[in-house]
């Protein structure tokens, strides 16, 4: 059998390849952007967007486009909508978005009777941020709450997700792996799989050109409590997100998460908060032969410092660790995570969050943190609860922040923050000027920014996005 679907992948690449050659003077815009060199979107004059999507109206992940406008100037975005399976082929619509405006664009109405739909955005004038706005669908009679995610500024050949879990009878868990191939050439990905019911493998997954595959790992792994997966992407380039749905008599909950293009050996997990929440780190050791030593060191407000919590993780497993079962901690109200990887060695990972209403848990939330800083970025907040943190990575050097609300295409200023070495600090939503504020933060040196939106409705972690300067690696 594995010899089997060995020379189907060589037949599929070798067509790649005389479809490459064929092909390679009459490509669209977005078949030459580059592949992901850091986890963290940015957001590039005249770059393009990758949405991996959600599910179709009255699915459990109805999704939408939001285009945010953090430039100087209006802009010229093209969205196309991209589908899965068979069917209409999907149109496309051309935006122009004023100064500091937020405009949503109902991908339903790009995308005719797909099961999964997403998005290519290409930004033809001005600088734009683009994420996806999630809806809910109803399970077993109940509407999930909401969630939004960044889309991706860049594709890669190697993906990780590093968990999600496949309960479904007994805990109502489903998960799914969504892959967007934006290009004309079909993709061809293995994926292999680390979870407390087994290793496991998926060979020689096609994914055809300009079309979304939803994976459905709850059929594929069924009664995981955790799982992981590394994508190795052996033809073409894809972007990939995790769907998470829970639904029981105790809690209820969507996330909708980016997955991890390639690894790095430091990230930042940036808001992560304490009291009645429910927080879960997971780290993964993609390496086939590395075992991996990764420090989570403990970023709190105030001159209080923790030791590390240490952990080994042999190759191609991953570990988790729920932090209510760190004692110690139980007094912060709020604090932040670095995982670090002591030998060097690219790991991956994810926060996950529970965050209960009126005595049951209805809101989930997932990040996958940050793996680079930069001195400028922009993050769009709406919720009455939550709001930005800004964390300094350097272990010797002090820096000077300016926090802004971006309010009809005018920067004002709402704080000046000094981080000393290795500090942080949270600066709340209703700090922030405007009715659904664009945050920008602006630094003397290299910071790393998160976002946190918290309400009754939607809960959600997320990096900010890099806007006018140059990531640089956290390693």
């Amino acid at each position: 059998m594995r010899l089997a679907r060995g020379l189907v992948v060589l037949v599929i690449v070798a067509g790649l390849v005389a479809a490459f050659l064929v092909d390679r003077n009459d490509r669209p815009v977005t078949e030459t952007v580059p592949p992901a060199t850091n986890g963290v979107p940015t957001a590039e004059p005249n770059g393009a967007w990758f949405c991996p999507g959600g599910s179709g109206p009255g699915g459990v992940a109805g999704v939408n486009i939001e285009l945010v406008n953090v430039g100087a100037e209006a802009a010229t975005a093209t969205v196309a909508g991209v589908r899965s399976g068979s069917g209409p082929d999907a149109r496309s619509v051309e935006e122009v978005v004023a100064v500091g405006e937020r405009r949503l664009v109902r991908l339903p109405e790009l995308v005719d009777d797909a099961d999964w739909m997403g998005a290519v955005v290409e930004v033809e004038e001005g600088e734009l941020l683009v994420e996806q706005v999630y809806v809910g669908g109803q399970v077993s009679g109940e509407t999930l709450p909401t969630d939004r995610a960044p889309c991706h500024s860049r594709t890669a050949t190697s993906w990780v997700v590093a968990s999600g879990a496949t309960r479904d009878v007994e805990f109502g868990e489903q998960m799914w792996l969504l892959v967007l191939n934006p290009f004309l050439d079909d993709a061809v990905l293995d994926i292999a799989f680390d979870s407390d019911v087994g290793v496991q493998t998926l060979e020689a997954v096609v994914v055809p050109a300009r079309r979304v595959v939803a994976i459905d790992l709850t059929a594929e792994i069924t009664v995981a409590g955790r799982v992981s997966a590394v994508i190795d992407v052996v033809a073409g380039r894809v972007a990939v997100s995790r769907v998470q749905v829970v639904e029981n008599e105790f809690r209820a909950g969507l996330t909708v998460t980016p997955a991890t293009a390639d690894t790095a050996p430091v990230w930042f997990l940036p808001t992560i908060h304490r009291g009645t929440r429910d927080d879960v780190v997971t780290v993964v050791n993609p390496s086939r032969t590395e075992t991996a030593e990764v420090d989570l060191e403990i970023v709190a407000d105030g001159d209080v410092a923790f030791d590390p919590v240490l952990l080994t993780i042999r190759p191609g497993r991953a570990v988790q660790v729920p932090l209510a079962d760190e004692a110690r901690l139980d007094r912060l109200e709020s604090m932040s995570i670095v995982a670090r990887s002591l030998t060097g060695l690219p790991i991956a990972v994810m926060s996950e969050s529970a965050l209960p209403f009126d005595g049951r848990v209805t809101n989930y939330s997932a990040t996958v943190g940050a793996d680079a800083a930069a001195t400028r970025w922009v993050a769009p907040v709406e919720a009455d609860l939550g709001g930005i943190v800004i964390y300094n990575p350097s272990q010797t050097g002090i820096s000077s922040a300016t926090v802004s609300s971006l309010v009809d295409g005018v920067l004002v200023t709402v704080a000046e923050v000094e981080l000393g070495p290795q500090r942080r600090a949270v600066i709340s939503s209703e700090d922030l000027e405007g009715e659904r504020p664009i945050a920008v933060v602006e630094a003397s040196e290299p910071v790393v920014v998160g976002r946190e939106l918290a309400d009754v409705s939607v809960h959600a972690q997320m990096v900010a996005v890099i806007s006018g300067a140059e990531p640089v690696p956290l390693g």
